[in-house]
């Protein structure tokens, strides 16, 4: 069955920092490549180490799952499903709005409680990567609120949920 979905993009800088950790990272790699190349009695120094090699490994794949990550939308909200992709997880997380059971909204932080088999699980999203944060927002309370929602505020934090 296909539904039309509203997709929420990452905000330009996102992605403009996920280049500039890939570019960190090639530089340091071609530095260290030059240096082994041209002076190969480098290569009993700190270069050895297997910490530095693991560090750019980790530059590498997080500098690429950022840049590339932001190619797609962060959240995508249609009648029967949204559709999560925070960058901190690898997978998207596909969310029916019936197992939906709240949300947890503190300063820039959101967290969506939902129902699996194999019991209750969360996706957070940071909502300042999302470009069209508040509309994000409004969509997703109007949807809530809509199926019986209700607001409640702790300290700082704002919830929806079903009333108990």
């Amino acid at each position: 069955m296909q539904q039309s979905l509203t997709a929420f993009a990452f905000r330009p800088w996102v992605r403009r920092s996920g280049l500039s950790i890939v570019l960190v990272a090639f530089v340091v790699s071609a530095a260290i490549v030059l240096t082994l190349t041209f002076s190969p009695p480098a290569r009993f120094g700190w270069m050895s180490e297997r910490v530095v090699w693991v560090y750019l490994a980790v530059l590498w794949l997080g500098g690429l799952k950022v840049f590339l990550g932001t190619y797609r939308p962060i959240a995508e909200v249609g009648e029967e499903t949204m559709v999560l992709r925070p960058l901190h997880q690898f997978r998207s997380r596909t969310i029916p709005w019936s197992r939906v059971r709240g949300t947890e909204q503190s300063g820039d932080r959101l967290i969506v409680y939902y129902e699996t088999p194999r019991g209750m699980r969360f996706v957070a999203l940071n909502l300042n990567l999302i470009k069209g944060r508040r509309d994000f927002l409004t969509l997703l309370e109007q949807r809530l609120t809509a199926m019986g929602f209700v607001e409640r505020m702790v300290e700082r934090s704002r919830y929806l949920s079903r009333p108990a």
